[in-house]
């Protein structure tokens, strides 16, 4: 099964951003200790690619690199072991580095002339951010609806209680961050662990379904 096939079928991934690395491994091994297999390290944090580094050394799991903002990331990205590519916007440059690796990008679009153009360059899946700000899972549905051979991944605002929405509304995938934390936002790996279990539980709900 290819990489996009992956995402596609498992759906729910975890974005992680954090302040230090020991804490985005914390955050990652969590999640894959609670059945998540799509992690996604963002370049937000010094040193993310050690993490994506260390995070693709466990069998079983697709980790990809987020923030990608340039080709010179998206190489770094991939001599890390990156297995698929995220962008807040959408970029040529990036795809070129991606396609002949034949890695997955997924980069971001919002309105429907980005996101057929986005498909045009040769985006694997478009990334709509922030989600919530504009319409919820009744945009994403509307966006299929006009342009039913996108496919779409959905961040910023969707949660625990959400995300199973943006699913049924046509997101091939979604990406959380804040909803495997405590209350206050902070990652500890038991927590994280938790919450990711209660994630997983509610997305075979779907699958059952």
């Amino acid at each position: 099964m290819s990489t996009l096939e992956e995402i596609k079928k498992n759906k729910v991934i975890a974005v992680i951003r954090a302040e230090t690395p020991d804490k985005a491994l914390e955050f990652g091994e969590g999640c894959i200790k609670g059945g998540l297999k799509l992690i996604e390290v963002t370049f937000s944090f010094p040193r993310a690619e050690g993490v994506i580094a260390e995070l693709s050394k466990i069998e079983g799991v697709l980790v990809g690199a987020g923030t990608v903002l340039d080709a010179v990331m998206a190489v770094k990205a991939l001599e890390s072991g990156a297995s698929f590519l995220v962008s807040p916007h959408t970029d040529q440059d990036i795809i070129d580095v991606a396609m002949p690796k034949r890695v997955p990008t997924i980069q971001g679009a919002l309105t429907s002339s980005e996101i057929v153009n986005a498909w045009k360059l040769g985006v694997d899946m478009v990334k709509v951010f922030p989600v919530s700000a504009v319409g919820g899972p009744p945009y994403i549905k509307a966006i299929k609806e006009a342009i039913p051979f996108a496919e779409i991944m959905t961040t910023g605002g969707v949660n625990y209680d959400n995300f199973l929405d943006y699913i049924k509304a046509g997101a091939s995938a979604v990406g959380l961050s804040s909803a495997f934390l405590t209350e206050d936002k902070m990652i500890k790996f038991d927590t994280v662990m938790q919450n990711t279990k209660l994630i997983v539980e509610r997305l075979s709900t779907l699958k059952e379904g």
